[in-house]
């Protein structure tokens, strides 16, 4: 697809190396991979995980997308976006008993053409088996139906192009490459693409004990390089912050000019920072940081303060 809109997409995304005070007192070489920067609206892993499902829905003439996620959710903002630019229809089946006309992504979402249902937290738990779930799917003929945050194969297959990228940019193997952690499509597939000679670190930001084996599971035959999970670093749960992360996000920016949400990107950073400071992470090390984007959650944690 980006062929048909070259200048929609800015891929390859930069790799830029990040210049930190922490870093350099601890001889670290950081370098991001900027997915930020992919698209203002359709960018990170969301684009990536979209890209080949939105060929395959184009290839083969579905009319229509329907898929799921919470009032905040970074997957139904950049689905909603990625309609309205290719002409298809959008629909959200949201985790919630009704629209909130403030909430900033789902007013997006809204904008951007996307039809919205609202479903019981029970019914969303149960999505898979609930006739309400069925029901609202069988509204839409020639619907294509993509899984909560963009999870399926397709989605594994546009992540596994960011190790080359990363391995043209670089010109060389980085030791580490780390990212955030949701469904944990990224990683695996990461851990489909990177060789061994390269540790994949995921910080997850839910709180969850399932994730490390449901990547594997994921990963299946494709798995290369090694993984490991790191499930310390949620700081309360999804969508949770502190003031502790959210000091950590301001002097980040301040020394970097990189902009990062508290939801993904800053637990993140955080978790890899702590591993420097107790020292898991050798002197000398090269480390790729891969920034996923979801800078629309920035907002809503703003609007989600507010309400409280």
């Amino acid at each position: 697809m980006t062929k048909v809109f070259p200048d929609i997409f800015l891929l390859p995304s930069p790799c830029e190396k990040v210049s930190h005070s922490f870093l350099e007192k601890h001889e670290i070489t950081l370098y991001v991979k900027r997915d930020d920067l992919i698209h203002p609206e359709i960018s990170g892993n969301k684009y990536r995980k979209l890209k080949y499902n939105l060929e395959y829905i184009l290839k083969n003439n579905f009319s229509t997308i329907i898929t799921f996620g919470g009032a905040f959710s970074n997957h139904l903002h950049a689905t909603a976006a990625l309609c309205h630019h290719f002409g298809v229809k959008s629909v959200g089946i949201i985790r919630g008993d009704g629209l909130d006309p403030n909430n900033p992504t789902l007013r997006f979402c809204l904008n951007n053409g996307m039809t919205l249902h609202f479903i019981s937290r029970e019914e969303y738990k149960n999505k898979s088996n609930s006739l309400v779930v069925q029901n609202i799917i069988g509204q839409y003929a020639s619907s294509y139906v993509i899984p909560e945050g963009g999870s399926n194969e397709l989605a594994l297959t546009g992540v596994q192009e960011i190790w080359e990228e990363i391995y043209k940019q670089l010109e060389k193997i980085p030791d580490y490459i780390f990212c955030a952690l949701g469904t944990g499509t990224t990683i695996a597939g990461l851990l489909g693409s990177a060789p061994k000679e390269c540790k994949l670190l995921g910080f997850s930001v839910l709180k969850t004990s399932h994730l490390e084996k449901e990547v594997l599971i994921m990963a299946k035959n494709h798995k290369k390089s090694t993984f490991y999970c790191f499930t310390d670093y949620h700081f309360g749960g999804y969508a949770k912050t502190t003031q502790e992360l959210q000091s950590f996000i301001n002097e980040f920016e301040i020394q970097t000019s990189i902009p990062i949400d508290p939801v993904y990107n800053a637990k993140a950073l955080f978790g890899f920072f702590d591993l420097i400071e107790k020292g898991h992470i050798p002197k000398g090390s090269s480390v790729v940081w891969l920034h996923t984007g979801g800078l629309q959650g920035i907002e809503a944690m703003n609007y989600m303060n507010v309400k409280k």
